[in-house]
């Protein structure tokens, strides 16, 4: 009854979403409906720019995030860091993750000595191009899905507000005028809360342009600012809420959704400033808006993913340190010598917050811009170019100098110019300089980078890569430093930056699911994201963690759980087995109780779900019939973990009615477990008050729970229909203890459980030292129930 209930909610929902409408309407792309199924699979990765693991943390502390929060709490999602790779920046981190190539870019900006110009990853058509050197090579992972907001569009169908796709005319091409009015119209309160939201953030950007430029900051600076903050913050944010929204309801494979709003003003005022904090507010009811779109899909089973790419470092502008710009110290450095007379040219990396206003006035900008960059001139010209956005620059020579010269630039650039960090490649081997001396990398590593950076081995391993890029600098520079609590030195005129090797803007999180093999990492990488992704759209991903797998270390453990499943029919509508079996999997019991199982059901597709959860979860399985209908059958079914060596079923007496209730039963088994034999019963009880307590006399009195030898353990689980102060309860309390007397919790209905039906009962051989109603936002819709557990401790002292 929920079941049908839910599915008619559901099919209402999506007749009046407009999201559905806009799926059906708007998209400019049809997707094929063939794999268009409950279980097929789909990815949902939303990267929250910029965001540290650290500030994460920090954010959760001060209840900045509480939805990600509960996700982590009380979801069945865990939290690891993520490990950008160097440089780290987003170019970078989609390069790996979209393309799988490490080490991609040597920096955000460099100089291409093939092309012999400047490359920037912020500009579109040089983005472009290099995208479409790397899809030659690598297949995009976001094929045949949808990429918003990101440097690439990773080989998606549908690209929008993407670097390398950048145009506001994109998103209303080849749709008619019609349409789009329509849209207005269903759109209009998400138009006037754009509009709202955009006045408060003026209103917040005005006053605190007046803070700025009362502690002396730049005024046209601050009052650009302004704009760029709005369209990066809200507009471009509730954009990507609504096509994200709309890609869920066609059933998009994959979506990759990027928001940038932390980011961008933790560059501004630095990561951990409130003003920075003050936008994940936004962030986040966007995220929990998305999320529950799609854990409510009927077209996709979506794994979701919430990570950021890299962290930020708080940092301090070059100039401000040392009173002089980068170009000015460089110059100094190479006054004499082979470079004296030559002609120093500084990107515009450093130009303040030319960041964020180049992905806010490319997004605002009507087409591409037409002809391919010319060439500058190159390098042997006598003209030394550095190239520096944020805390990793790099120095371009016109020629090479001899060894001895490169030696004693590099540490010049660190002592005269005050340069914390400076590498070079020499026979082969990278060397860097800092104050304390110079020697290879390698060896010079924990010093670097400090003996407690959380990456040290890989953050060595990827400078290294850098250093060795074909399109590095002579010179590898960073900002990067340990000693003495010092705040890392950035380029740029900002308070917040990445790209370099730091602690923290190496230092990413990652949430997901934990039913991938990933979540036994303690950290992640791009490269084994992309790789759990790609297993997940190939169908080779399980559905869950064979319970086997984490079989128990302690012979003394014994995990149970009991859970009726209503023949796998979700309160959604989902007819969706391998989501059973998930929930079991992610506590990975060693026995379970299944009530209201079907087998061979033109309901349930006419499976038997019993034998398809047990594989699923690598267990065995039996299942007792107690009704026939048609060629299929509906009863009870245990899996087990340690092999069967009996079992009985009995069927329990009905009382006289003018109409037949029904038929319930009784399951046992004598398992051969690390315990030694252990006596499991598994059974559903009538909703009848004075049937559900006939049916349990009978159990107590009548049954082999009566007979049992007094010196081996039971455990008796059930859907018994009866509240804890019931005589039905009663009769088993008296026989056996209740494992969840002290930790007890309502089960039924799931959505807003309000009544404790499910129990798992225990002998004095075992204690309870961990139970639950495992309440998470699965489980809420897989069933009308929610599944209980144990976790029992044996002692093989207790013999009577």
């Amino acid at each position: 009854m929920f079941s049908r209930l839910g599915q008619k909610i559901g099919q209402l929902r999506n007749a009046v979403s407009r999201s559905e409408w806009g799926a059906r309407h708007l998209r400019k792309k049809a997707y094929e409906t063939v794999n268009h199924d409950v279980h097929a699979p789909g990815v949902l990765l939303i990267q929250i720019d910029g965001l540290g693991y650290d500030q994460l943390r920090r954010a959760f502390d001060n209840n900045k995030l509480p939805f990600l929060q509960r996700l982590i709490r009380r979801d069945h999602f865990v939290l690891r860091k993520f490990y950008s790779g160097l440089p780290s920046t987003t170019a970078a981190v989609q390069a790996e993750l979209f393309y799988g190539v490490k080490g991609a870019v040597p920096a955000v900006n460099y100089y291409d000595r093939l092309d012999r110009r400047e490359k920037n990853m912020l500009d579109a058509q040089d983005v472009d191009a290099f995208a479409a050197k790397l899809e030659k090579n690598h297949q995009g992972l976001l094929k045949g899905g949808s990429s918003y907001s990101n440097i690439y569009s990773g080989g998606a169908r549908e690209a929008l507000f993407c670097i390398q796709t950048m145009n506001v005319e994109s998103m209303f091409q080849d749709i008619p005028w019609r349409k789009v009015a329509w849209f207005c119209i269903l759109y209009f309160v998400k138009i006037v809360r754009i509009l709202g939201l955009s006045l408060i953030e003026i209103g917040l950007a005005v006053f605190d342009m007046v803070k700025g430029v009362l502690r002396g900051r730049n005024p046209f600076l601050e009052l650009k600012f302004i704009l760029s903050r709005i369209v990066v913050c809200i507009v471009l944010r509730e954009l990507v809420r609504v096509h994200v929204k709309m890609d869920i309801a066609a059933g998009v494979p994959i979506i990759h959704a990027n928001f940038l709003g932390y980011d961008e003003h933790s560059h501004r005022r630095g990561p951990s400033s409130a003003f920075a904090h003050w936008t994940l507010k936004g962030i986040e009811g966007t995220v929990k808006d998305i999320m529950h779109k799609a854990m409510r899909s009927h077209k996709r089973d979506y794994h979701i993913f919430i990570y950021s790419d890299h962290g930020q470092e708080p940092t301090v502008p070059f100039s401000v340190r040392t009173g002089k710009t980068l170009r000015e110290a460089v110059r100094e450095v190479f006054c004499d010598g082979p470079f004296k007379n030559a002609e120093f040219v500084e990107s515009d990396g450093a130009t303040p917050y030319s960041k964020l206003n180049k992905r806010a006035m490319g997004l605002l900008r009507s087409s591409p811009q037409a002809g391919p960059h010319e060439a500058e001139e190159g390098i042997g010209s006598n003209i030394v170019y550095i190239m520096a956005m944020g805390p990793l620059g790099h120095i371009y020579l016109p020629v090479r100098p001899e060894e001895q010269e490169m030696r004693r630039y590099a540490g010049q650039l660190v002592r005269e110019a005050g340069i914390p960090l400076v590498c070079y490649v020499q026979n082969r081997e990278v060397r860097c300089v800092t104050k304390t001396g110079d020697d290879l990398l390698a060896v010079k590593g924990p010093e670097v980078f400090g003996p407690n950076h959380p990456f040290l081995r890989e953050v060595t391993e990827d400078f290294e890569t850098v250093c060795r890029h074909a399109h590095a600098g002579d010179f590898v520079i960073s900002g990067w430093q340990t000693e003495g609590g010092s705040r890392t030195l950035t380029f740029p005129i900002e308070n917040g930056s990445h790209g370099g090797p730091g602690s923290n803007e190496t230092k990413g999180f990652i949430i997901f699911a934990d039913t991938p093999e990933g979540a036994d990492k303690s950290c992640l990488r791009p490269l084994d994201l992309r790789l759990q992704v790609k297993t997940i759209l190939e169908k080779r991903f399980p559905s869950c963690v064979p319970a086997v797998k984490k079989q128990n270390s302690t012979p003394e453990i014994i995990k149970v759980m009991s859970y009726n499943i209503h023949s796998c029919l979700g309160l959604d509508g989902k007819l969706f087995p391998a989501r059973i079996a998930r929930i079991i999997g992610r506590r990975s019991p060693d026995i379970v109780a299944l009530q209201e199982v079907d087998r061979n059901m033109d309901r349930s597709g006419n499976e038997d779900q019993a034998t398809l959860i047990g594989e699923q979860l690598g267990m065995q399985s039996i299942f007792f019939p107690l009704l026939r209908v048609g060629g299929g059958e509906y009863g009870l079914a245990i899996l087990s973990r340690y092999p069967i060596k009996e079992m009985s079923y009995n069927v329990l007496p009905q009382i006289q009615a003018p109409r037949p209730t029904e038929r319930r039963g009784l399951v046992w088994v004598r398992l051969d477990t690390h315990c030694g034999p252990v006596h499991f019963f598994n059974t559903h009880l009538s909703y009848f008050k004075r049937e559900g307590y006939l049916q349990m006399r009978h159990i107590v009195k009548r049954t082999r729970l009566d007979s049992l030898p007094s010196s081996e353990p039971v455990i008796f689980c059930g859907d018994l229909n009866s509240g804890n102060s019931s005589p039905t309860y009663s009769l088993m309390a008296g026989r056996l203890i209740d494992s969840h007397k002290f930790a007890s919790g309502p089960t039924f209905i799931s959505t807003y459980p309000i009544l404790r039906l499910d129990y798992i009962f225990h002998s004095r051989h075992l204690a309870p030292v961990r139970t639950a109603v495992i309440n998470d936002w699965e489980c809420r819709l897989a069933s009308d129930h929610l599944p209980v557990s144990s976790i029992f401790v044996h002692d093989p002292e207790i013999k009577v």
